[in-house]
């Protein structure tokens, strides 16, 4: 069934399948249960590390997250 059909209505998180894909590959790695633990630890380590990234390292982060979200996706 459609999600907009369905009864379901817990929020809904869209990525693309490059971005999908790179998500299962850390939620493997990092071992946990599910994508909104895998989400949530991302989350948390960006708190604690945002205030430490330099422009340079922004920049590359950005670039990468560029290419990630491009992979599979044509």
């Amino acid at each position: 069934m459609a999600r907009t059909t369905s009864k379901d209505t817990r929020p809904r998180v869209d990525t693309s399948s490059g971005v999908k894909a790179s998500l299962r590959t850390v939620r493997d790695a990092l071992r946990c249960k599910t994508d909104s633990e895998t989400i949530a630890y991302l989350l948390a380590l960006y708190d604690d590390s945002y205030e430490k990234i330099t422009l340079v390292k922004d920049k590359q982060y950005r670039e990468k997250a560029e290419t990630i979200d491009r992979q599979l996706s044509f």
